[in-house]
């Protein structure tokens, strides 16, 4: 069979599901949430198609038309937290972390961490200052207001219901409806909005009593409740780490998105081999390993702009020519595309952060074989899917770069972003 039409429908399979489990031979909610989704068809200089007008399932360009100064999608080591002098990794001078001696990721310059107060003469008689308090802490109530009118509020309150039980280890929580019940324990919910609990918690009894009656529903753990309590509070440790490392308090929804596709092109890579049985949710998965496919990477670059409050959701085509899922940010109030698969390091070899893929208008992002007339999101109620009243809409190109931009350095307080190719340096004014 082409290789390219087995990509299309082996990611076609997976793309909606959000958990991990057994490869489906159509789409469910138990799908390992692992794609072999096409790579960019295009040079990122030229924003023009590859001649072929498909993508292929091989990030690294092998059988698919050269693009040696894209960029074009490159991952960093998943577990590459050590750069040491390349700095490789380091999220090329936008996540703000400081990495003197350890060299691990960070963003060397636009987070402003601050190291370099040391213990002074004659400071031992001052009071010790006291600790700064964490900017971010985790959220879980996670809400998507583009989609309000297609999940009701009472599906929203119970699935925080839900979470509020689960963080406390219990076995049921107070819930609207069946429907309601359906939603918040779908795997895709799960694995959108509580990474920990998908394939940890399931809907479909195994003790004879009914899931939901009378306005309660009940958690079916598949490890002990005590168990997922401790990995619950470990993966929020871990967020909330993770923004507080790479994230400044003050931080608008540009320098966020930036920074942690920074974060996410410097430190994550692809995931060439499918995994059939998945040993966590997809999220969860990718989160801990920082590998992944398409599906993942745009789920998890979503789920951590939601935690720092920028609303973001996975969304994707799967159309003959591409099989491909992406990120869809809204920022001051305007939607864009966003791809962090094609613009991971490790694959393309680059060290510089290309931005091109960053923030996309509908036009440049169909002009990469990627359709955007017909997106869906594995968010949505699988019954309302084809029903949805969200639009997908990215009608700008004020904070787009152009082909072959490379990141060099970010101005936060006049609001500039400075970015070079091969002809030279440039500016973006993104507080205009």
């Amino acid at each position: 069979m082409n290789k390219k039409i087995l990509c299309c429908l082996l990611t076609l399979t997976v793309f909606i599901s959000g958990c991990g489990g057994k490869a489906p031979a159509s789409q469910d909610s138990s799908g390992s949430g692992q794609s072999s989704e096409a790579m960019p068809a295009e040079e990122a200089g030229s924003g023009e198609e590859d001649s072929s007008g498909t993508g292929t399932d091989d990030p690294s360009g092998a059988g698919e038309a050269e693009a040696s100064d894209s960029g074009k999608d490159g991952a960093s080591e998943a577990g590459d937290a050590d750069a040491s002098e390349s700095g490789a990794d380091a999220a090329s001078e936008t996540a703000g972390a400081d990495d003197s001696e350890s060299g691990e990721d960070g963003a060397s310059e636009t987070a402003g961490a601050d190291d370099s107060g040391s213990d002074e003469d004659g400071a031992s008689d001052a009071p010790a200052p006291e600790p700064e308090a964490d900017a971010y802490h985790f959220n879980p109530h996670l809400y998507v207001p583009m989609f309000a009118e297609d999940i009701p509020q009472e599906y929203w309150d119970s699935f925080y219901n839900l979470c509020d039980a689960l963080r406390a280890g219990e076995d049921t929580f107070e819930c609207a409806s069946e429907e309601a019940y359906k939603w918040a324990m779908d795997p895709p919910t799960l694995n959108a909005l509580l990474p920990p609990a998908c394939m940890k918690v399931t809907g479909e009894s195994n003790d004879g009593s009914l899931p939901f009656e009378n306005g309660v529903g009940r958690i079916y753990y598949q490890i002990p409740a005590e168990e997922y309590v401790v990995r619950e509070a470990e993966f929020e440790a871990t967020i909330e780490e993770l923004l507080n490392t790479y994230l400044e308090e003050d931080d608008d929804e540009f320098e966020k998105a930036l920074k942690l596709y920074d974060y996410m092109a410097s430190t994550y890579e692809y995931q060439y081999d499918f995994i059939e049985v998945m040993p966590d949710g997809a999220n969860y998965y990718t989160l801990m390993t920082r590998s992944g496919q398409c599906i993942d990477l745009s789920s998890v670059f979503a789920y951590l702009l939601l935690q720092a409050g920028v609303q973001a959701v996975e969304v994707g085509c799967n159309v003959p020519e591409m099989a491909h899922a992406w990120t869809y940010i809204v920022i001051d109030g305007k939607g864009y595309h966003s791809d962090p698969t094609w613009a991971l390091k490790a694959t393309s070899g680059e060290d510089e952060l290309l931005l091109y893929y960053f923030l996309m208008s509908g036009d440049r992002r169909a002009s990469s074989s990627c359709p955007v007339d017909d997106l869906t999101s594995p968010l949505l109620p699988k019954y309302w899917a084809n029903f949805s009243s969200v639009e997908f809409t990215a009608d700008h190109d004020d904070l787009s770069f152009p082909g072959e931009s490379l990141f060099v350095s970010l101005d936060e307080e006049h609001k500039i972003v400075h970015y070079k190719d091969y002809a030279g340096q440039y500016e973006l004014n993104y507080g205009a």
